[in-house]
């Protein structure tokens, strides 16, 4: 334990107690850092010159204070050990010198010889004291390094955050400047759909056509009532009646134009090449989607616990057991692969999964299935699980829950094989994203379901819309 000559070695002749935060004059001696900081200020107030409150050594101006760490530590065991000294035991009042191990208490020799801590392990208190201090710096330097990955997780944060708002701002002027042109050429192909019509109509109304008939009908019943007058006319006013001569047979019949309706077809094509170049202007600001694949289950790696309907596009699983061939290509655990395999590009498809058993969907590479087990429990796999109306994703056997309120067991799945992303989407209005893995893809990849009957014995169904 602590002798009276090291505590005498260890006080500061100031404050007459075991230094804290000693420091260190230009002359060699040792004090705490607020007693000589009390001190000095003492001497300049009072305008004295400066000196050692021991050896009385002058200093031209305030002399600088140089931390002592090695005198530090020392003190500070020191006044720990000192403090443990002090420390009795209140049951045999005598000196802790022991640390017992087992209980993790401090003892002392009569606790270990005639008390309850008879038979179990114990050590000195200084060398308990030196493990402690021992594991106590081991750890402040693990939770220092686990402080600085924190820090530079902020750090990073911060950049992704700000990295995301401007990208957000970028994607809200393109909106914005999308739909600005889409109203303006909406409202000018209005405009000239309109003109065309008034234009069609301008050329002949059916109004038109009627007057013009009313009229030709007024004349021939005035003809004809002139010629009756004429039959009852005498020979002579009848021969020289020169307006009866020149009347000759019209023909009535209107040509098929002067009927025609306002052309459909005109401006069905007028509206079809328009908004064409409308959708050309967002393909010019967006880029253009992939068409959603169609996926169909190959029933050669379809597990016997898996049901396939006859068009491939469903998945159920099944207490029968179905009696297939090509034992060295099939699939366990109520799993099938997809007929296509994706190997470039960007890729999307729907599905919908039953409300009840358990049911995955997710990516493989194909070479390792023979390894495999339950889709996402390998390095190999990436899935979304549904269970209990709650997903999860899972890959290389860690799971992930995800809590967001379930609306709907609709799912998009999207592939971007280059970028090395596939997100997993909620078909709800609008999209909602779910999760995205990142990766490195190294090998031709394969859609996978999975469907397996829930503890309750209630059967799981996945459809590929």
């Amino acid at each position: 334990m602590a002798s009276a000559n090291v505590q005498e070695d260890l006080t500061c002749s100031i404050c007459l107690n075991i230094y804290t935060d000693p420091v260190t004059l230009n002359c060699g001696h040792n004090f705490c850092r607020e007693c000589i900081n009390i001190y000095l200020d003492t001497k300049e107030r009072n305008h004295e010159e400066y000196s050692c409150p021991q050896c009385r050594k002058k200093f031209l101006g305030r002399p600088e204070l140089q931390k002592n760490t090695n005198l530090s530590n020392i003190a500070e065991k020191v006044k720990s050990l000192a403090d443990l000294e002090n420390r009795k035991c209140f049951k045999h009042n005598r000196i802790l010198e022991l640390y017992c191990t087992e209980d993790s208490t401090c003892i002392c020799v009569f606790c270990m010889v005639e008390g309850e801590h008879r038979g179990h392990e114990v050590e000195r208190l200084e060398m308990a004291y030196e493990k402690k201090k021992t594991k106590l710096r081991n750890d402040l330097q693990i939770l220092k390094e686990e402080r600085e990955k924190t820090e530079k997780r902020v750090r990073d944060l911060h950049q992704h955050k700000a990295t995301a708002t401007k990208h957000t701002a970028e994607l809200k002027k393109k909106v914005t400047a999308l739909f600005i042109e889409i109203r303006k050429r909406v409202d000018d192909l209005e405009k000239r759909v309109q003109s065309e019509l008034s234009r069609q109509a301008e050329q002949k109304s059916i109004s038109e056509l009627i007057q013009k008939l009313e009229r030709k009908k007024e004349e021939l019943s005035r003809k004809i009532e002139r010629t009756l007058k004429l039959n009852t006319a005498d020979p002579i006013n009848l021969l020289q009646d020169r307006e009866s001569d020149g009347h000759t047979e019209e023909d009535m019949e209107l040509a098929n134009n002067e009927t025609r309706e306002a052309n459909e077809f005109v401006l069905s094509m007028m509206l079809q090449l328009g908004l064409s170049n409308i959708n050309k202007t967002k393909d010019s600001l967006f880029p253009v989607l992939p068409q959603g694949t169609n996926i169909t289950l190959d029933i050669k790696t379809a597990a016997n616990d898996v049901e396939i309907s006859d068009d491939r596009k469903i998945a159920k699983s099944t207490d029968v057991k179905q009696k297939r061939r090509n034992p060295g290509i099939r699939l366990t655990h109520y799993q099938v692969l997809s007929t296509c395999e994706f190997s470039s590009g960007q890729h999307f498809w729907k599905v919908k999964g039953s409300t009840s058993g358990i049911w995955a969907i997710g990516m493989c590479y194909p070479s390792t299935r023979k390894e495999w087990g339950y889709i996402g429990h390998n390095s190999k796999s990436w899935a979304i699980e549904w269970s209990n109306d709650s997903y999860e994703v899972k890959h290389n056997g860690k799971t992930k829950h995800l809590y967001p309120t379930i609306t709907s067991n609709r799912l998009l799945v999207y592939l971007d094989y280059k970028a090395g992303q596939l997100s997993f989407y909620e078909l709800s209005d609008p999209l909602r994203l779910l999760h995205t893995f990142t990766t490195k893809f190294t090998e031709p990849l394969h859609a996978v379901l999975q469907v397996r009957k829930h503890t309750d014995n209630s059967h799981s169904q996945i459809t590929m819309l």
